[in-house]
């Protein structure tokens, strides 16, 4: 739960992470994030992470505020990278937009940040303060934080067999003829991918190659079963149910 903070920070907060939520699924193989930005108590700009994962979502909440980010707070559900990859550092833009202060709910396990984009805002004078809906952040993240720390995306099991990857997912795995199936989403389709002869006996490391975070499977499907045997530490004994006709839910 989140502790015991001023309304308004718990407030624009929890906004970041409902957009972050809203992308759970849809921006592998980067973690879904969300961002606000405030000044004199009024929104200037929010954003989640893109589809595909790019633009981050400090990136796209600077590009719509402009000016009007300069001496504002920005709440954001993951520490901002500090890494060139595609694109500059988030940490950079946001010193460079002249941001006065930033609260983030959780720091970055990824050894190319962990707490390195907090070093580079304190180092430019920025306040940052760490830790407000910590536990909600992980859960929204708990995916990405997982293929970080092992290598292998989450595995969720399904109870219901379903026509479409569950919300809470990037990709379902199902048994078919002739080996395994890995469905994803991409530019709002289902894709269809076969697992590779020769990755079925990895097909968890294979899937974290890909930067899936976390791969729904059902219950009962030969699929599953393989992955247990194969003694996947991901594979918790966690299951999902839906309504019928409901979206499934994401698992806590």
């Amino acid at each position: 739960m989140c502790q015991t903070r001023p309304r308004s920070d718990l407030h624009w907060m929890r906004r970041a992470l409902r957009l972050a939520g809203q992308k759970r699924g849809y921006v592998w193989p980067n973690p879904p994030v969300g961002c606000v930005i405030v000044r004199d108590n009024r929104v200037v700009a929010e954003a989640a992470t893109h589809a595909g994962g790019r633009p981050h979502a400090e990136r796209k909440a600077l590009d719509q505020a402009g000016v009007e980010a300069r001496g504002a707070t920005l709440f954001v559900t993951l520490e901002p990278c500090c890494h060139w990859g595609v694109t500059p550092p988030c940490a950079d833009a946001i010193v460079d937009a002249g941001v006065a202060r930033v609260v983030c709910a959780v720091g970055d396990p990824d050894p190319r940040v962990n707490g390195g984009g907090f070093e580079r805002l304190r180092a430019a004078g920025v306040d940052v303060e760490v830790g407000l809906c910590a536990d909600e952040a992980a859960r929204v993240l708990s995916g990405f934080f997982h293929r970080v720390r092992h290598g292998v995306p989450d595995v969720v099991v399904v109870e219901r067999t379903l026509d479409r990857i569950p919300t809470c997912a990037d990709a379902l795995l199902v048994s078919s003829t002739g080996g395994m199936r890995l469905a994803t989403r991409r530019s709002g389709t289902m894709v269809i991918t076969p697992v590779p002869e020769d990755r079925t006996d990895a097909v968890l490391i294979w899937m974290g190659e890909l930067g899936l975070t976390t791969v729904a499977v059902l219950r009962g499907d030969p699929a599953s079963h393989f992955i247990v045997r194969r003694g996947s530490s991901s594979l918790a004994d966690r299951s999902e149910a839906a309504p019928r006709g409901a979206a499934t839910r994401a698992v806590s």
